[in-house]
């Protein structure tokens, strides 16, 4: 029982991690904003009375677009937090944004927390690979993050 509510939780590590990994993908990110585009637009002709509000969330998605396209993007928290525009922009390294802690260290992730060697090799990465590895993925130091892990 014990080992079946550990390969529980290691699958919701796991799965939360990819559900964070598609959140950082630049483009899982284009879909979902050129998909909400269109549902507002089909919006826009089906529903008369909200077409002022309807054309300002489609103008924001067109911004979000142009954004995301041009690799700026803004973590609104830390500017609140800081009130620097330059400390609350988020970095964009291979088509994945960095966003959240979770290279800081705050959050302990091991190799049981990946299902796959390369989710934990795309997650070392992004927070820094050899040069920042807090967690301790590479053990050996070589680069190369969880290799005990299967290939995916």
């Amino acid at each position: 029982m014990a080992k079946r509510q550990a390969d529980a939780s290691e699958k919701k590590g796991g799965v939360g991690l990819k559900a964070g990994k598609l959140r950082r993908d630049s483009r899982f990110r284009l879909v979902v904003i050129i998909a909400l585009m269109v549902i507002v637009a089909a919006l826009f002709f089906f529903l008369g009375k909200f077409k002022i509000a309807l054309a300002g969330i489609f103008i924001l998605l067109m911004v979000a677009l142009g954004m995301e396209r041009s690799g700026t993007d803004i973590d609104l928290g830390k500017l609140v937090e800081t009130g620097s525009l330059e400390e609350s922009r988020i970095t964009k390294s291979d088509g994945f944004w960095a966003i959240g802690d979770d290279c800081d260290g705050t959050v302990d992730y091991d190799c049981a927390n990946f299902e796959y060697q390369g989710d934990a090799q795309a997650f070392y990465e992004q927070c820094g690979g050899v040069n920042n590895d807090l967690n301790a993925l590479d053990g050996d130091k070589d680069g190369e993050a969880c290799e005990s892990l299967p290939a995916n």
